[in-house]
């Protein structure tokens, strides 16, 4: 049986210090835009869906403006205690049917649209950054509060 080897990487090697409250936010700002302006690339990709805001006339929608998918993707952070605890992202009600590849007349068992990962495929690609910011950061807190451990 042959041997296996194990390569471990300097991890944050470029690192100076503690990540503090205000650059652990900082990180999670970056992050977040960088997933919208991602996401924002991959709905220009969509080619099929709206060309221009759209108003309806008519039925149970009467009045509502749906709006193109690409211009409408947005990022909020919330804070607890001063520090980001969560992040959401907001598009488009239809962002979510082109995702799924369902809609009106289009049920979610027996999809006859075809998916688009616009926005899960995202952040699957960037999901170990924010781990990464998460994970030095709370660590960091942890050695600072815990462990009464400076610079």
């Amino acid at each position: 049986m042959a041997k296996r080897r194990v390569v471990v990487k300097e991890v944050n090697s470029r690192r100076r210090g503690w990540l503090t409250d205000s650059e652990y936010n900082r990180e999670m700002e970056r992050w977040s835009a960088e997933v919208q302006r991602l996401a924002k690339q991959q709905a220009i990709l969509l080619t099929k869906g709206k060309r221009r805001n759209h108003t309806y006339q008519s039925g149970p929608k009467k009045g509502k403006t749906e709006r193109k998918l690409r211009n409408h993707i947005q990022y909020g952070l919330r804070s607890d205690s001063g520090e980001v605890a969560g992040v959401a992202f907001g598009f488009e009600r239809h962002g979510i049917f082109l995702e799924y590849g369902v809609g009106r007349g289009h049920p979610a068992h027996g999809i006859r649209r075809s998916m688009s990962d616009w926005l899960s495929g995202t952040l699957q690609k960037k999901e170990q950054g924010v781990i990464d910011i998460v994970a030095t950061y709370q660590s960091d807190k942890y050695i600072r509060t815990f462990m009464g451990i400076k610079k």
